[in-house]
């Protein structure tokens, strides 16, 4: 590929990014990075560096990478299954139409991936870098091509400041699958945020973040503009990780503030609420540089649905209780993943997760209550830079008078990287 084809290409991608900025913030999926027998392979941004340049020859101090995959998804989904790309069991019909009990095929490509990533040398020991990748999953609606942001952060002497996954999210514990979304309970968006991260001795590390994103509750009224809804603080992330050459271990704690409007009063007011996580990724069966492994993670807390992934954007961090006073709602989630190693290109995981909320001060008999997701598939990279996968995927989902929807999926997935 010559410099001046290399040149055409990213100039064409700054393009694209220009016109993702101008669209609306939406939360897509985790993303499986190049090699799927490798840890680490999941939802971190796209950072396979394949075919790179600098711009300036003489001192090569300042380089940049054009990265990203080719991707395709196909799927049965065998009756009440409503999105394509996704795959939310909370979003599951309890009560389904003729229509949405019958089975539905797709196929997609719009989880295709671009991304630049570059690295600014002051010194051997001193680098600045900067990370930008979008996709084509803006919306929902399987002819929507419109370019999507999903990373844009620069990183400087532990400080990353931008937008990417939050600090609620362990990416070495997401296990390895097709599915766009993945587990229900997985915690953690993309948000716009100031972190810092340290690493102690090799063995421990920890972050600090401040993040911030749309407010995600239920008002007194629903009929009520709730524009006027926003944050006083941003929302405080710390962990501490244990880390090994047998994975990791990490606690995380969050602290956040919300506003919003109760009962028929025009005053903002504001409610403080928190929680916390385990997660973590523990290898073993090592043999002929294969291994097998165990991921998890569980999570609790009040008024952070917007971090839990069936239950972000439902309106979950709080709602109005009985009495008309707006509440944070207590929430839970929990998942575990075990992935078996064939050989060095093939993997198989099973999947179990389950989010939950406390709706017993609520009067609407038809609010989320609970939800489950099973996963199994196999994962299978034939030669360099591509990567097959088949998935079976169950979801059920249930409400306050215990009545339930359940649905299910057969897809696949092809991925040529760039």
């Amino acid at each position: 590929m010559s410099i001046k084809f290399k040149v055409l290409i990213v100039f064409c991608f700054s393009m694209l990014v220009s016109s993702a900025y101008a669209q609306n913030y939406k939360d897509t999926a985790a993303i499986k990075q190049h090699n799927i027998t490798k840890d680490n392979q999941d939802p971190i941004p796209v950072r396979e560096k394949r075919n790179s340049y600098s711009d300036n020859k003489k001192s090569k101090k300042i380089s940049l990478d054009f990265i990203g995959y080719i991707k395709l998804i196909g799927g049965l989904d065998l009756g009440n299954i409503q999105n394509t790309s996704e795959f939310y069991p909370s979003k599951i019909p309890i009560y389904p139409t003729l229509r949405e009990e019958k089975p539905r095929s797709f196929l997609d490509a719009r989880q295709t991936r671009l991304a630049v990533d570059g690295v600014y040398e002051i010194s051997s020991s001193d680098k600045v870098h900067i990370y930008v990748e979008m996709d084509f999953f803006n919306t929902e609606a399987a002819t929507s091509f419109v370019p999507h942001l999903r990373h844009a952060y620069g990183e400087y002497k532990g400080f990353l400041i931008g937008q990417t996954w939050s600090t609620m999210k362990n990416t070495s514990a997401f296990p390895v699958q097709v599915d766009f979304e993945g587990p229900n309970s997985i915690a953690g968006p993309r948000n716009p945020m100031i972190r810092y991260t340290q690493s102690i001795n090799n063995k421990y590390s920890f972050a600090v973040a401040l993040e911030t994103h749309n407010e995600d509750y239920t008002p007194y009224d629903v009929n009520t503009d709730d524009s006027m809804a926003f944050q006083y603080v941003p929302d405080l992330i710390v962990y501490i990780q244990k880390n090994g050459n047998w994975g990791n271990l990490r606690l995380t704690g969050i602290l956040k503030n919300m506003s919003y409007t109760n009962a028929s009063s025009d005053a903002i007011k504001s409610k403080t609420s928190g929680g916390a996580e385990i997660s973590g990724i523990v290898k073993f069966l090592d043999r002929n540089e294969i291994n097998d492994d165990v991921r998890f993670g569980y999570t609790y807390g009040f008024g952070i649905a917007h971090y839990i992934n069936d239950l972000r954007g439902q309106g979950l961090d709080a709602a109005p209780d009985n009495n008309g006073d707006m509440q944070p709602i207590p929430v839970m989630g929990g998942f575990i993943a075990y992935k078996h190693a064939w050989s060095k290109t093939s993997t198989t995981s099973a999947v179990f997760s389950f989010t939950s909320i406390d709706n017993s001060d609520y009067v609407d008999d038809d609010m989320y209550d609970f939800s489950t997701y099973g996963a199994v598939n196999y994962m299978w990279s034939p030669v360099d830079r591509l990567d097959y996968g088949v998935e079976l995927i169950y979801g059920k989902n249930q409400n306050k008078l215990n009545d339930n929807g359940v649905g299910y999926r057969a897809q696949f997935m092809a991925i040529y990287h760039l």
